[in-house]
């Protein structure tokens, strides 16, 4: 497997990064056959355990009003079988734990949601529907502008669930020649990540003894320790202080401010949380709905 280079962060400017994120998710959605708009999107579904609240957040519902989408319905639903059956809605978000699952029931995918196996949203077309994965060039472009137009040595990314591979799709794309190393403590999900993205595979209590005294460039959190108060009432499974370094970046899909954000400011990392991330995210998703694709 061999990358070819793409960089999203042009000019330094990180607006113009989402905006470059946007055109290469649509331009996947345009490569692939047969896909055509429907010509009124109004109903919104989404299926997973924050669905409810990320249909009605306004993370969504403020793209959708610049782009004078009016949405006349949201639908919730509890899995992927009550979502194909309803043939309602133009646009789905596809939420943890379903982002896997859905892409082994979708017969059309673009490039990124079949290098990834990961589908966070599906748009509904004339002739039928299409698994995407926006997440990856959302989390690229999250990354480019952390570390602000360097290129990492080292990107050490946490967890094994379907975010970790759309984060190591955006680092083979920016940085192909990267020594990418994941870990996380289910060791099978691991070892099939690592094979997917010429990645390295690392137990948690072996972090440390990987970089030689130094640090990683890049530390990316892709697991939901720090999503919610109640989550970082167990310990983390990292030796998170150990990996940080004043002037390296550390990357956070979760949104809310966790201790593991504060941590690494305290340290003098450059900290981004996942709101870019989500941003750039619901961007890519109400541009599926407005391009033209033929």
């Amino acid at each position: 497997m061999t990358d070819r280079q793409v960089i999203l962060l042009h000019g330094g400017a990180g607006a113009a990064t989402m905006h470059s994120a946007v055109a290469h998710c649509v331009g996947e959605v345009r490569d692939t056959p047969d896909t055509r708009p429907t010509t009124s999107p109004a109903v919104i579904a989404g299926i997973g355990t924050t669905a409810t609240h990320a249909l009605r957040g306004r993370l969504l519902l403020d793209p959708l009003a610049r782009q004078g989408i009016e949405v006349v319905d949201t639908l919730a639903f509890p899995d992927p079988s009550a979502l194909f059956a309803d043939s309602r809605w133009e646009l789905a978000l596809v939420l943890s734990p379903w982002k896997q699952e859905v892409a082994t029931q979708l017969d059309t995918l673009t490039v990124s949601a079949t290098r990834t196996g990961v589908v966070d949203t599906i748009v509904r077309y004339a002739d039928g529907v299409i698994g995407v994965n926006t997440n990856s060039w959302a989390a690229q472009a999250a990354m480019e502008t952390v570390m602000g137009g360097r290129a990492p040595a080292s990107i050490l990314v946490l967890g094994s669930g379907g975010s970790s591979n759309s984060v190591a799709l955006g680092c083979r794309r920016a940085w192909p020649t990267a020594r990418l190393i994941g870990s996380a403590r289910n060791t099978s999900a691991l070892e099939a990540w690592a094979g997917r993205f010429e990645a390295e595979a690392t137990a948690p209590d072996d972090i440390r003894g990987l970089f030689d005294g130094t640090a990683p460039s890049l530390i990316v959190n892709t697991t939901t320790w720090g999503e919610t108060d109640a989550s970082e009432t167990e310990p983390f499974v990292f030796d998170f202080p150990e990996l940080l370094a004043p002037g390296n970046s550390y990357f956070d899909l979760n949104n809310r401010i966790s201790t593991l954000q504060t941590t690494a400011l305290q340290a003098g990392m450059n900290v981004m949380s996942g709101t870019f991330m989500q941003r750039a995210t619901n961007a890519c998703r109400v541009a599926l709905l407005t391009a033209r694709i033929s």
